[in-house]
């Protein structure tokens, strides 16, 4: 397999929460975009808890925030509980009409009513900002590899089946201390931005030190798709709309 490797600026993000500011801010400095991940926090919604701390962001709205910079930006969802796979065959206008309808329906479970609304929208919001939405039932090394012939990807996973970790949960704002019993399994965004001759995924984490990586394929297909347990499997690509960015 041909090896690919597109230069990124590796970056930690500043909270537990900001895992997926911090992965779009590696994204564009692939495209020589200097943007921090605390101002990507400010300009892109953060879900909050009812006690109103930030819970995290919704990659979907990273997505529609990448278009309003100029990105043509290509979303692949392999979700079934926000996203119907019956509705792959739909036009964007029908997709948004059966989201509408889906809000007065059931929270999804791994959800709850906190983020089951929001989801939606969050698809809702992107279609109607013009991004390219795909519905897929499963994610492939065929659909990896061949998006990383065009550039870098940004895809949510679940943190514990990348790396064979425990659940934890946080303390504070900058913390997370393992915990088994009372801990969860968490959702991570990491930008995949290359892979090497065996067709191993090269990532930047920004949580984990070293910052880069070396994924192989079987596991960050796993990854990605155990991110159903919050309907985050997922994966986008911005392509700029000037070849010479």
């Amino acid at each position: 397999m041909k090896s690919v490797e597109y230069t990124v600026k590796h970056q930690y993000q500043p909270t537990n929460t900001s895992c997926s500011p911090t992965a779009m801010s590696i994204l564009l400095s692939c495209y020589d975009q200097e943007i921090s991940p605390e101002e990507i926090g400010n300009r892109v919604p953060q879900i909050k808890d009812k006690a109103g701390n930030n819970r995290g962001t919704i990659n979907t709205q990273l997505a529609t925030w990448g278009l309003s910079l100029g990105f043509d930006v290509s979303l692949y969802t392999f979700d079934c509980q926000i996203i119907d796979q019956s509705w792959s065959e739909l036009n964007p206008q029908r997709i948004i009409e059966r989201l509408e309808a889906d809000k007065s329906g059931i929270d999804v479970p791994s959800l709850g009513s906190i983020w089951s609304d929001p989801y939606r929208q969050s698809y809702i919001d992107f279609i109607k900002a013009g991004g390219k939405l795909h519905i897929q039932p499963s994610v492939s090394s065929k659909l990896l590899h061949g998006l990383l012939a065009e550039g870098p990807i940004l895809p949510c996973l679940c943190f514990n089946t990348l790396y064979g970790a425990g659940r934890s949960r946080n303390e504070g704002a900058h913390d997370s201390m393992d915990d088994d019993v009372n801990g969860l399994a968490m959702n991570h965004s990491v930008v995949i931005y290359g892979n090497d001759s065996a067709g191993n995924f090269l990532i930047a984490d920004p949580w984990k030190k070293p910052g880069l990586q070396t994924v192989e394929p079987e596991r960050m297909l796993c990854a990605i798709s155990t991110a159903q347990i919050e309907c985050d499997n997922l994966v986008f690509q911005l392509t700029p709309k000037n070849k010479n960015f």
